[in-house]
């Protein structure tokens, strides 16, 4: 609700102009969702649709004023510190433009990647799925609140240092880019470039799909669906092949630097937790509330 009230505020503030009906879908899926939850917890007393039905609901209202928020915090008047990102993945012998001119002589494995990368939200959002039907309250809380707290680190390293990516900083060779075909590609880099500087007046009109080049958010949602997982062996084994994949994916077609990925790793064992703590407070205070309620008094 928080977060709500600030968007409301950064769009009177700044003049933005917004149509709800861009986030309608999500807002009404959420709200279709949580009715489903409570159907499932007060009348069919199935705890298990009921925990996976509240906690993919409120993922999907959250993601709404999140990324409304990143929006909103456009332009960033900071000098972009992806020069000072490029320089350090050199110092690990790595380029995107180098990774790019390699994974171009393997056509199959660039589409394969890209398919990899544009499932990593599915990723975390079955994982989610696969803990409410466990019925493992510990676990997906855990993940629900770590994923949350690590977005909005990632958005408040993003205000105070901005970043565009290795995508925004290079320039690919057109044969390698018609051959690649990066998801997040150098022309994409530019606009975001444009955006830090002139930012946006009417949010509906962005075509922009992510905002953040350090840190890596897609390195958190994989990390963190690894980390949810990890307790159930088959998931955990399956997880680790899908993200020894998605690392390179992110780094080709999520038109990242390696920092970035560091960084993402960094923010998701921080977060992880931090979701621990507030999870495991929040049951200690659900245990002793109970305890300071008034006896009931005899007729």
């Amino acid at each position: 609700m928080t977060l709500v009230v600030v968007c409301l505020f950064l769009i009177w503030s700044k003049g933005a102009t917004l149509a709800l009906g861009v986030y309608s879908l999500s807002i009404g899926l959420g709200i279709v969702m949580v009715a489903v939850g409570q159907f499932y917890r007060h009348i069919r007393k199935s705890e298990r649709i009921a925990l996976t039905t509240h906690a993919l609901a409120l993922f999907i209202v959250y993601s709404v004023p999140a990324s409304l928020f990143n929006l909103l915090l456009l332009p960033r008047h900071s000098v972009p510190i992806d020069a000072m990102l490029v320089r350090m993945d050199s110092w690990f012998g790595y380029s995107w433009p180098g990774a790019c001119a390699w994974i171009s002589q393997y056509p199959q494995l660039a589409n394969i990647l890209r398919e990899i990368y544009s499932l990593t939200l599915a990723q975390i959002l079955f994982v989610f799925l696969f803990l409410g039907m466990a019925n493992d309250r510990r676990q997906l809380h855990t993940a629900a609140l770590g994923t949350v707290f690590a977005s909005l680190a990632t958005i408040f390293c993003w205000a105070l240092f901005p970043s565009s990516g290795a995508s925004a900083y290079w320039t690919l060779a057109p044969e390698i880019d018609r051959i690649v075909r990066p998801v997040v590609n150098s022309a994409y880099g530019a606009e975001l470039n444009r955006l830090l500087v002139d930012g946006v007046k009417d949010i509906s009109t962005l075509q922009a799909t992510g905002l953040v080049g350090f840190p890596s958010f897609h390195t958190v949602m994989a990390l963190m669906s690894l980390i949810a997982a990890w307790p159930y062996r088959p998931l955990r084994y399956a997880l680790i092949l899908v993200n020894a994949a998605l690392l390179p994916a992110i780094l080709i077609h999520g038109g990242h630097n390696l920092m970035d990925v560091f960084g993402g790793t960094v923010i998701t064992i921080a977060c992880w937790r931090l979701g621990q703590l507030a999870f495991d407070a929040q049951d200690r205070r659900l245990l002793v509330e109970p305890k300071h309620a008034l006896p009931a008094v005899r007729a």
